[in-house]
This record gives C-alpha cells, structure tokens and sequence, in this order.
C-alpha cells in the first residue's frame, strides 16, 4: 500500500541526493542506512489511511512495483485471476479496494 500511495505524492520531496546532502536520511529513516543510525521511529510519510515508518523511497520493493503494473495492467485489460499466482491475485484485489477508496474520496 506505500508503494500505491507513493505514486500520488510529490517526488521531487524524496529524492535520495537532496535526503543526503541535507542530513534527511536519519531524520526519514532511510532503509539503506545501518539500523544502529537509524532515528526512533515516528511516521515519516502519511497519506490516506496509510503510513511508513521509514523513508517509503527506500522500502518500496520491485516486487512491490511489479504488483503494481499488474494491477493497472488488470484494471485496463482486465483477465482472469484465478490464471495468477495467490500473491499476485492478492495484491491486485488489495490494490482494487485501495483504488476504489481513492475513487470515493476524490468524489
């Protein structure tokens, strides 16, 4: 669901250089860097009814964006779930209901 809500934010806010250069890594949590420099954990990124801990750039897996294309994918083209693996089916119907939640809110 990070990953879903990332997409909406402003990118220009997260990039890795800016976050280095100003000290923001510790401050966001950055996942790359070694937990023992890591800042205690309050919420770095909100939006909806979702939150991140840590800098959401940094956690966001490929594996996560792959659902991501596979649902825009399936809301487009639409197909078959039952021809997916579990987690893709999964996180396609996740993704749906997360979709369908921001479609109500924007109205």
């Amino acid at each position: 669901m990070i990953a879903f809500h990332f997409q909406f934010s402003d990118q220009a806010a997260w990039k890795c250089d800016r976050c280095l250069a100003s000290g923001l890594t510790k401050t966001r949590r950055c996942a790359w860097l070694k937990a023992n420099e890591q800042a205690p954990g309050r919420p770095v990124f909100a939006r909806r009814r979702t939150v991140s801990f840590q800098c959401p750039k940094s956690i966001i897996t490929a594996q996560s964006l792959t659902f991501i294309e596979q649902f825009l994918y399936w809301k487009r083209c639409g197909g078959d779930l039952w021809s997916l693996n579990a987690k893709s089916a999964d996180a396609i119907l996740a993704l749906q209901e997360e979709s369908a939640k921001e479609n109500e809110d924007e109205e």
